[in-house]
């Protein structure tokens, strides 16, 4: 009986040594990753001589509960992509851009980008990796292919469409160089030993910014129409959410615009507005397009490859429906002249940093997501309107059938366009399957001698980032 019951205190010794022992190794391990994220942290940025860089201008995008969902730049060309092509251009269009070479690291709820020590890699897969996890070695882009098309995802945290379009050309362009044996050279091409440009890891929101408070800036109310689609109380995780390809003829489409005194956006913006207002005849609010602008000349950081992006409005009411289209046209460059006026810009952008300094003063992700918690699920009635501007294939157009931009996660309808020397291609990108939309816009089109027919509608979706376990 002696023996037996020293035998369990010796097991029971055992079993609390053993515990002990992986309480001691878990608090090692503990340590030694926190004394690695400090590292990490203190000695690099953007570039590998940068030091405690946190991200500013992308910070609302890094607290929403669910993740944030990836954007994506599709580049179709004529014939299937050479994957040992493709890796060879990324090999040297990350080397132009370093800052795109990295990852985030999470501390006290801020986020740091550090240098991230694995290359990117072009993957043959029609699967999307989370971007900041482990199945695309934590990087915030991801380049895989499928097919013709090449996928270029970015987290809207690390820049905007306006910031990865420049790697995207320099990746079409050594791509090509290698599929095609084409080397002319093409002009505003950045290429693998170009230095940097003045100011293009730079920060614009880290400092506030003077503005002649006299002047009296424009005030629209926002307000607005709002689609039967966009129905209250419906989450994300309920939808599904559809694309419709549109592929209009540069030549053709700019020869309207100019008609009716007109750029791209604003053509598209009119005619998706005289839709609505055909399909809802009785429309009691301004059908308003919401338009994301760039502000990067106006806060003096032209080549900023961070997000710089403001929304501005076009409203459409009766009074103005019953104007001369080229007189629409033109009271819509008027209102955006006025909307990206420099001191307005600045006055925004101020507002935008208060809501950042807000965010530094607080420590913790979860107090942190507590005031982003209005950035969940908003829409931005009537709908939105983002265009990529034109891409500068050169020679090489040729062999690029289009270019599109597009994510999941939107509530509503939003509208991105991108172009080439040949081609305008729309997306008309839904929370929601119907096509009315699409059709009508077209028809307003067809009506102008725009040749368009838009594709059958995609169910597809981007998925949400993997930068932490979601609380």
């Amino acid at each position: 009986m002696i023996a037996k019951n020293k035998r369990c205190r010796d097991e029971q010794r055992g079993i609390q040594g053993a515990a002990k022992m992986d309480n001691i190794l878990r608090q090692l391990w503990n340590f030694l990753k926190e004394n690695e994220k400090d590292m990490l942290i203190s000695s690099s940025g953007s570039i590998p001589s940068g030091n405690n860089e946190t991200v500013r201008a992308g910070q609302s995008y890094l607290y929403n509960k669910r993740g944030m969902e990836s954007e994506v730049i599709e580049v179709r060309f004529d014939k299937n992509i050479w994957g040992s092509h493709l890796n060879r251009a990324l090999n040297l269009a990350i080397k132009r851009y370093p800052y795109l070479n990295t990852r985030l690291i999470e501390r006290d709820g801020d986020f740091y980008i550090v240098q991230n020590t694995a290359a990117p890699v072009a993957r043959k897969t029609q699967n999307l990796a989370k971007l900041g996890g482990i199945s695309c070695s934590y990087h915030l882009i991801d380049i895989t292919y499928w097919e013709s098309s090449v996928f270029v995802s970015f987290h809207h945290a690390l820049c905007d469409g306006r910031g990865i379009k420049p790697f995207v050309e320099t990746l079409i362009y050594y791509y090509c160089c290698f599929r095609y044996n084409n080397t002319d050279k093409i002009e505003g091409i950045r290429l693998a030993d170009d230095d940097l440009l003045e100011g293009e890891t730079d920060d614009p929101f880290t400092k506030t910014y003077d503005y002649d408070e006299s002047k009296k800036f424009i005030e629209i109310p926002r307000e607005a129409f709002r689609l039967e689609e966009n129905k209250a109380g419906e989450t994300v995780y309920s939808r599904r959410y559809y694309r419709y390809e549109i592929k209009l003829d540069h030549d053709n489409f700019m020869t309207v615009c100019r008609e009716y005194n007109a750029t791209p956006a604003i053509m598209v913006a009119l005619a998706t507005s005289k839709a609505i207002a055909d399909i809802y005849p009785d429309y009691d609010k301004p059908i308003n397009a919401n338009i994301a602008t760039d502000m990067r000349r106006a806060l003096g950081a032209e080549n900023t490859y961070k997000n710089c992006v403001l929304s501005m409005i076009l409203p459409y009411d009766r009074q103005f429906a019953s104007l001369p289209l080229k007189e629409q046209a033109t009271k819509y460059r008027e209102l955006l002249n006025a909307q990206r006026d420099a001191d307005y810009c600045r006055f925004q952008a101020n507002a935008m940093i208060k809501l950042f300094d807000k965010l530094d003063s607080i420590s913790g992700y979860a107090d942190k997501q507590k005031i982003m918690t209005f950035f969940e699920d908003m829409a931005l009635d009537t709908y939105v309107i983002s265009y990529l501007g034109q891409f500068a294939p050169g020679s090489n157009a040729q062999h690029v059938d289009s270019i599109h931009l597009y994510n999941s996660g939107t509530t509503g309808l939003g509208i991105t366009m991108t172009a080439t020397d040949v081609c305008f291609t729309i997306n008309f990108k839904q929370s929601f399957e119907s096509d009315r939309y699409v059709k009508a816009f077209a028809a307003q089109l067809r009506r102008l001698g725009i040749s368009c027919e838009p594709g059958n509608g995609i169910e597809f979706e981007t998925p949400t980032d993997n930068l932490l376990k979601r609380r």
